[in-house]
């Protein structure tokens, strides 16, 4: 179900977009949410339940919508308002780009320099900044000489940066109009890794987490004092799970794409009950 909603909000069969047509703002949303909420359906197929459950960026919706706080249709429908609303919000070209090899405090000094922020805090010594072009083409200049690796994403948007600050009251609005009911387990905010224990939270939150810098290291140590014992990730990629590897190593840590088929990511996510 969660994929025919998908491909009738996208006016097309997912698996048929161009290359092109992924990579737009409000595809990608739509996208990354209705992965992550069909494959949540298959391990509610097999009667399993996550201890806690985080997002990154936008995965912060699919999380609600794991947890029953948020129904898939009303889920798909804020991802598509999120893009919406952010798209609507840039002034000038922006992007972001991955940084690692710096300490936080030396990222934060050169990117205040360029007149770029940081957007996401991945780990002591990776980061994702977002800026204007100009300015991280300035980043770049500045960084080269200390050897840090860096990498452009392929994005157009300064998410969790105050250069779209006018994307939350409007995101806000529409999340307003949405129901919502407490969920099942913990929803953590990517911003602190709280816990969204209430629907004013949920309001005051989600919203500002468009262009409020996240800190997704601080999600995956609360993830642990939840009681997390095993890690599973539901998006593209393998990205966070090799975050969880480097913040928490030791720690069981698996991505969808791991395994061949949804029964076996079921059978390694039922061994940590």
């Amino acid at each position: 179900p969660v994929l025919g909603m998908l491909a009738t909000r996208l006016g097309a069969d997912p698996s048929a977009l161009p290359e092109e047509g992924l990579a737009a703002n409000r595809n990608a949303q739509l996208l990354m949410v209705g992965h992550a909420l069909a494959l949540a359906a298959v391990l509610r197929d097999h009667d399993l339940e996550p201890v806690v459950l985080a997002g990154y960026s936008v995965g912060e919706i699919s999380a609600h919508g794991f947890a029953g706080a948020v129904a898939p249709a009303d889920a798909l429908a804020l991802a598509e308002e999120r893009a919406r609303c952010m798209d609507a919000a840039v002034a000038e070209p922006q992007g972001m780009l991955g940084l690692r090899g710096l300490p936080l405090a030396t990222v934060r000094a050169l990117a205040a320099e360029a007149g770029a922020a940081v957007a996401i805090v991945n780990g002591p010594d990776h980061a994702v900044i977002g800026g204007t072009v100009a300015a991280l083409d300035r980043l770049e200049a500045l960084v080269a000489p200390t050897g840090a690796h860096l990498r452009r994403l392929a994005v157009r948007v300064a998410s969790h940066t105050p250069l779209i600050a006018a994307a939350g009251p409007r995101f806000a609005a529409a999340l307003e109009r949405t129901p919502w009911r407490p969920p099942a387990v913990p929803v953590l905010s990517g911003i602190d890794g709280r816990a969204v224990a209430d629907r004013a939270a949920l309001l005051r939150l989600l919203p500002a987490q468009l262009h409020t810098a996240l800190d997704w290291s601080r999600c995956i140590e609360a993830a642990l004092e939840y009681g997390a014992t095993r890690f599973l990730e539901l998006g593209p990629g393998r990205s966070l799970t090799r975050m969880v590897e480097e913040t928490a190593p030791g720690v069981p840590a698996r991505a969808w794409e791991d395994f061949r088929t949804p029964g076996g990511m079921a059978a390694w996510a039922a061994r940590g009950r």
